[in-house]
Formats: structure tokens, C-alpha cells, sequence
């Protein structure tokens, strides 16, 4: 057997016992949708209002832009890194969006693009350096985090930038093509199954996996970690482009100060999925349902009128839970992929 037949073998999945839903979803999968279930159950009975349409709209909206960001996150974690900038990158995506539209006079159709390159840009050289140099990535990000927030002000003079007023792109990017359905759900959803193919199904997909499971054996398999690695900091960035974008267009301004603390909901939806942060575990699939608990637990708070830094705590002590039940689920089950 080769060692890329090995690495195979070692993380192929057996969806040959339980229900027809469990084998859907996979064993991690199906515990964290019994707890989303179970979690939108408890805020629809305690908090009032949260079943009131437009408050359901609003969370989707809320979960679409942080699940496109960590369907980014989930390539690079099972990769074995993470990003911690990706909130002040978040900010300074959306500033200079409107700053190209308001203050310089480009096209939207033109500084979207640019905006999405941005992110790339910045995740490709957050990934370079991680590898060349060989720095730990949570050093290189919050690096990273301080200069992009830093930028996203300087940008914006420290207030917040009008966007574009275009009809179309607004509708394209935030509207609401069919009713209490917004386009950024459809945005997630599209991302989602795109990365979810990829993920599962190419080559490219299974080398994530590899190098976050087993560089060594990645290694002699021939696929090139490195490589690997960038490319997935590159696509989150990009990622967060794309949800900088959104989100200009659905509030109509970009404020500097945009994506602070963001970074840990979006790691907090990754893990709470099922992917464990040191690697070669996880599924898109485990990260939309880690991003709707995400959403439906801060907008509850929000119902229930906790005060936001009690939200911080909450949002925190969900990811050391997360964390701590992949410890234990690696334990018993340190082969299996998701």
C-alpha cells in the first residue's frame, strides 16, 4: 500500500451503521444538529420575539455573513493553522469597498473584485510567511489583526465610509429575491456546497485533510504542505471578501471598527462543527450548523437583553467547550475524518 493509499485509509469514513440521517450527516454532524435543534428550540420558548419574522431574517443574514468567513476558516484549520485577522481584514474589506465607490470613484462592479482580491492578497502573504519563516499562523494573524485594523482607520479617517447606492448590486448582494428568503443565505448556501465538492471530492480537499493530519506522511506522499497552506489562507481571505462585500451592500456603510471579535465567532462556529484546531478533522457541513448555533445563541443573548460583554464571555466559553468535546471525540475515534 502507498502512502497516499495510507493516508486514504486512515481517514475514510464509515457510513455504514445508523440511520439514514446519521449516515447523511456523519457522527459528529448529527450531534451538533440534535444540539442546534435543541438550542432553537429553548430560544424560540424563552426568548420573546425570536420567532417574529424579521428576527429570523436577521439571523440568517448574521449566520450567512459569518458562515461564508468560516467556510474559509474550516479549509485552513483542517490544514492545521488558523487566522485570527480575519475580523479586522473583515473591517478593512468593507472600508476600502466604500472608500474605492465613495471616495475614489470606481465602479462597484470593479471594486468588489478588488475588494475580494484584497482579502486573497493579504491571506497569501499571512500564509507565506507562516511557512517560509516558519512562525506559528496565530502569531503572523494577530500581527496581522493589529495592522489591518490600524489600515481599516487610517482608511477611513476613523469614521464610517458610505457605500454604494446602486440598486442592482444591493439586490445582488442583500436583497430579498423571494419572500423572508435574503440573498446572503443563498450567498452561503451557493459557497458552501461549492466548498463542501471541493472539500470531499478533489484531490485538493484530500491533501487538506493529509497535511493537517499527517504532514510527515503528506510529505512522503508527495503533496506539497506548503502549498497547500497558502492556498488555504489565500481562500480565506478571499472568503472574507466576499462577506465584506455582502455586507457593505446590506448595511449601505463600512465602519473602521467592522469585525471586531469577529475572528471568534467564526472560530467558534468551526469548532463547535466538529473541526479540532490542531487539525485534519472537520466538514463545511459540521461548520453551517456550528454557524447557525453561533447566530441563534448571540441573538437570543441579544433578546434576553444580556449585556454584550457577557456575549464575549458566552462566545468564548463556547469555543473551550467546542474544543473540549473534539479532545475527547479525537480520543475515541482518532482516525476518523469527521
Amino acid at each position: 500500500m502507498t502512502l497516499q493509499q495510507e493516508i486514504a485509509a486512515a481517514y475514510r469514513v464509515d457510513d455504514s451503521a445508523g440511520t439514514p440521517l446519521r449516515r447523511l450527516l456523519g457522527a459528529r454532524e448529527f450531534g451538533v444538529f440534535a444540539a442546534t435543534i435543541v438550542i432553537f428550540v429553548v430560544c424560540a420558548i424563552g426568548a420573546d420575539g425570536f420567532l417574529a419574522t424579521d428576527n429570523l431574517l436577521s439571523i440568517a443574514q448574521q449566520i450567512a455573513i459569518l458562515g461564508i468567513v468560516a467556510t474559509g476558516m474550516t479549509f485552513l484549520v483542517i490544514a492545521g493553522e488558523i487566522d485570527l485577522s480575519v475580523g479586522s481584514l473583515h473591517g478593512f474589506l468593507a472600508v476600502e469597498l466604500a472608500w474605492l465607490v465613495t471616495k475614489v470613484g470606481v465602479p462597484i462592479g470593479t471594486a468588489a473584485p478588488l475588494a475580494i482580491l484584497t482579502g486573497a492578497a493579504v491571506g497569501l502573504v499571512n500564509g507565506l510567511i507562516t511557512t517560509k519563516f516558519k512562525i506559528p499562523s496565530f502569531v503572523v494573524t494577530l500581527a496581522a489583526l493589529s495592522v489591518l485594523r490600524g489600515a481599516a482607520l487610517l482608511l477611513a479617517n476613523g469614521v464610517p465610509v458610505r457605500g454604494s447606492r446602486d440598486s442592482a448590486f444591493i439586490g445582488l448582494v442583500s436583497g430579498t429575491p423571494l419572500p423572508h428568503l435574503a440573498a446572503q443565505v443563498l450567498w452561503l448556501v451557493a459557497i458552501v456546497a461549492i466548498g463542501a465538492y471541493v472539500l470531499t471530492k478533489t484531490k485538493f480537499g484530500f491533501d487538506v485533510y493529509s497535511v493537517g493530519g499527517n504532514r510527515s506522511a503528506a510529505a512522503g506522499a508527495g503533496i506539497p504542505a506548503d502549498r497547500v497552506k497558502i492556498s488555504c489562507f489565500a481562500l480565506t481571505g478571499a472568503l472574507t471578501g466576499v462577506a465584506s462585500v455582502i455586507l457593505v451592500g446590506w448595511l449601505g456603510s463600512a465602519n473602521p471598527l467592522t469585525g471586531n471579535g469577529f475572528e471568534l465567532g467564526v472560530i467558534a462556529a468551526v469548532v463547535v462543527g466538529g473541526a479540532g484546531l490542531a487539525g485534519g478533522t472537520g466538514s463545511l457541513l459540521g461548520t453551517l450548523l456550528g454557524a447557525v448555533i453561533t447566530g441563534v445563541i448571540t441573538n437570543a443573548l441579544v433578546l434576553f437583553g444580556v449585556d454584550g460583554n457577557w456575549q464575549q464571555v458566552a462566545t468564548g466559553a463556547l469555543i473551550l467547550a467546542a474544543v473540549m468535546l473534539n479532545q475527547l471525540v479525537a480520543r475515541r475515534s482518532p482516525h476518523r475524518r469527521h
